[in-house]
């Protein structure tokens, strides 16, 4: 079946405002990725979409910011879990991190880290839901405040 994207995308246009994704609660606001080989990773998708980087020095390692546009889009890491392997994992941004990480948990959820703090950006969790999909919620700070 083929679907007109642009009717799609014409259509959501005026409804939706694509910058609010870091305060809208609910919003895909970021992606990352946790690659076996980072650098591998930055030089495959600095060619396939001219995406830049920014590395930032974080206590379990380096992170880096995927930039398009010099606007923040996501990131990429090493993967914590070597034996799986590299995998894109969604953020979803919520009013509040830790009633996500219960409310999930209270529902067959699993969750696989945080919530925890992120220096200067907010708090995090990773979640698995009970069909084994991974996910994160993010609350930002600017949204606490």
């Amino acid at each position: 079946m083929f679907v007109d994207y642009t009717k799609v995308i014409g259509f959501y246009q005026g409804m939706i405002d694509m910058t609010s994704a870091f305060t809208t609660n609910g919003a895909v606001s970021w992606h990352e990725l946790s690659s076996n080989d980072p650098h591998a990773s930055i030089a495959f998708y600095t060619k396939v979409f001219n995406w830049s980087f920014k590395t930032l020095s974080l206590p379990h390692g380096p992170y880096y910011v995927i930039e398009s546009d010099g606007q923040g889009i996501g990131g990429i890491c090493d993967n914590i879990q070597p034996n799986t392997p590299s995998h894109w994992t969604g953020y979803v941004t919520v009013n509040c991190v830790d009633d996500v990480a219960i409310k999930a948990k209270e529902l067959g959820g699993e969750l696989l880290y945080g919530p925890e703090d992120i220096p200067q950006i907010g708090r995090f969790c990773w979640i698995k839901d009970p069909q084994g999909a991974i996910i994160a919620a993010i609350t930002y700070n600017n949204q606490a405040d």
